[in-house]
């Protein structure tokens, strides 16, 4: 029989579906004319549905290559020729070992979808834009629900790590996004478990508000834990600006559950278990007071490990940790566990900006001082003047009436002159809610830091234009604790009275020997205290 006989008898005789007449049709066949039966039983295979052909119909690369005995090339080839109905259900690297030159895009219209995920996948089109343009032009057919879904699966069961640039990433999930947002009012919950934990994985970095809107939209509560769960475990892949942009979304569909009588998730057994299940890790992007209008009880420490710095900082707040010790050690406990540097300055940042007055006991400050300085005091060197100011004036301001003379010297240590300057007026602005102790413990470490700062030849202020701005600059309100003497040693012409203010200008003094005599007492504003008792 010649080849095209030995085809239509193939198609009419059943052994398409019996192993044992394909084998015979397959030893007939000889390299020179393998190809040629093939585009006959091709012809005759289109006419029958894909979905609908058996496993015996697949084709299979061994017994071809068996057959063939040689590697021609599937490119030039007449459709009719290129055995393509079987083709699908051949594996990819059998086809790359087949044909010469497979694996080019010349033949993407040729190929099933899961051989096409292979394909992207060896051939650089998950870091091409135009490569995988073309990929998804071709799954974007008649079937392309079929196709797509097809496509993912392939390319999500691949062991090799997925490594989609950003840019191809977002262009994958708008053509995904495009094809299958018809079919999510449809889906059921084996749909949305397999396209939001499987399939969709590799892209939802790039899924933005306005999808996921869509997406809520056609989800019930199970359907939007799954969502939540997708999305926390590629949390870390989103961008800073994604995540925040997504929250408000899950919120809304929270607010709106609630609203219609659906708790979704916000009365299960534990507060931890509960903000888990809304927002997963997107929890830290949400206003506390959301959170308490949401989840009944929220305000209780049995959360605090799924809050972010800014929200314990509301709990601080709101739960009169402020004065107890206990809660303070537990708030303390949470920002020292991840990233304590960052954490410490979300959370004193947020402290700081509240409206309400932070009062803060004593006991507590001082808890709560040592933990910070603790964090902080080992980025101290690499900081700049930025840094300086919005600790020292902002952040730590709550905190400085519990700053020991010990801390003070780490700090200053690592100061140039204009932080040191920063510091003093830090200081100087919560000098009445020192203890007088605390106050004379401090001012000999800023003697100290100034003498160093001379002798090794910077006068760091004080050679101002005046003397009162010198001793402002230098010491601050502390300067009634500096020794006289000192005072002198460090500042040009102190002594006289040159440097007060002209408010505070007195009648001319009389020299008597090595006293100054004045009439007005007024004159000695910036000296110490222990000198204010001589007679002038």
């Amino acid at each position: 029989m010649s080849a095209s006989q030995v085809a239509q008898l193939t198609l009419n005789s059943g052994a398409l579906n019996n192993a044992d007449l394909i084998g015979l049709v397959f030893d007939r066949l000889d390299a020179g004319n393998a190809f040629r039966i093939l585009g006959v039983i091709e012809g005759g295979l289109r006419r029958v549905p894909r979905h609908r052909r058996g496993p015996e119909q697949r084709l299979r690369a061994a017994d071809l290559a068996e057959t063939t005995g040689a590697r021609p090339s599937l490119v030039g080839l007449p459709e009719a020729e290129q055995g393509i109905g079987f083709s699908i259900y051949v594996d990819y690297e059998d086809l790359r070992g087949l044909f010469e030159g497979f694996g080019s895009f010349e033949a993407l219209d040729l190929l099933s979808a899961s051989q096409l995920a292979q394909l992207t996948l060896s051939s650089g089109a998950l870091n091409n834009a135009d490569l995988i343009g073309l990929v998804f032009d071709r799954l974007d057919g008649d079937n392309a629900f079929q196709d797509v879904d097809g496509f993912l699966a392939a390319l999500t069961r691949t062991p090799q790590a997925l490594d989609i640039n950003p840019v191809v990433r977002d262009i994958m999930m708008n053509r995904v996004f495009a094809v299958i947002s018809p079919h999510l009012e449809g889906f059921g919950s084996q749909e949305w478990v397999s396209w939001f934990t499987v399939k969709l994985i590799p892209l939802l970095p790039s899924l933005t508000p306005e999808m996921l809107q869509t997406v809520t939209s056609n989800a019930d509560c199970d359907a939007y834990h799954v969502i939540v769960g997708a999305l926390s475990s590629v949390f870390e892949q989103l961008t800073s600006l994604r995540q925040r942009q997504l929250t408000p979304v899950l919120l809304a569909y929270l607010k709106q559950s609630q609203a219609s009588g659906s708790t979704c998730g916000s009365n299960s057994g534990s507060l931890s278990t509960c903000l888990w299940a809304c927002f997963g890790k997107f929890s830290i992007y949400v206003d506390y007071e959301d959170l308490r209008g949401l989840i009944e009880g929220f305000g209780s420490f049995e959360a605090l490990d799924l809050m972010s710095a800014s929200q314990v900082a509301q709990l601080t707040l709101n739960s009169g940790a402020l004065n107890n010790a206990d809660l303070i050690g537990l708030v303390f406990d949470r920002l020292d566990a991840g990233n304590a540097f960052r954490d410490v300055d979300e959370f004193l940042a947020a402290l700081t900006r509240t409206p309400q007055a932070v009062d803060i006991s004593p006991v507590v400050r001082d808890i709560m001082m040592n933990q910070v300085f603790a964090v902080i005091s080992p980025h101290l060197e690499d900081f700049g003047s930025q840094e300086w100011v919005s600790w020292f004036t902002v952040k730590l301001t709550p905190l400085l009436p519990s700053l020991t003379p010990e801390m003070l010297q780490t700090v200053t240590s690592k100061a140039d002159c204009d932080a040191y300057h920063v510091i003093v007026g830090a200081l100087s602005s919560v000098f009445e809610q020192l203890t007088s102790q605390r106050q004379r413990e401090l001012a000999p470490v800023l003697l100290a830091y100034l003498k160093q700062s001379k002798a090794s030849g910077s006068t760091c202020g004080s050679n101002s234009s005046s003397l009162s701005t010198c001793l402002w600059q230098c010491f601050g309100r502390f300067s009634i604790y500096v020794d006289y003497e000192d005072l002198r040693g460090l500042f040009e012409g102190f002594g006289s009275v040159s440097g007060a203010p002209p408010r505070q200008r007195v009648a001319p003094a009389t020299v008597l020997g090595k006293r100054v005599v004045s009439h007005n007492r007024s004159c000695c504003w910036f000296l110490p205290c222990s000198l204010r008792h001589w007679t002038f």
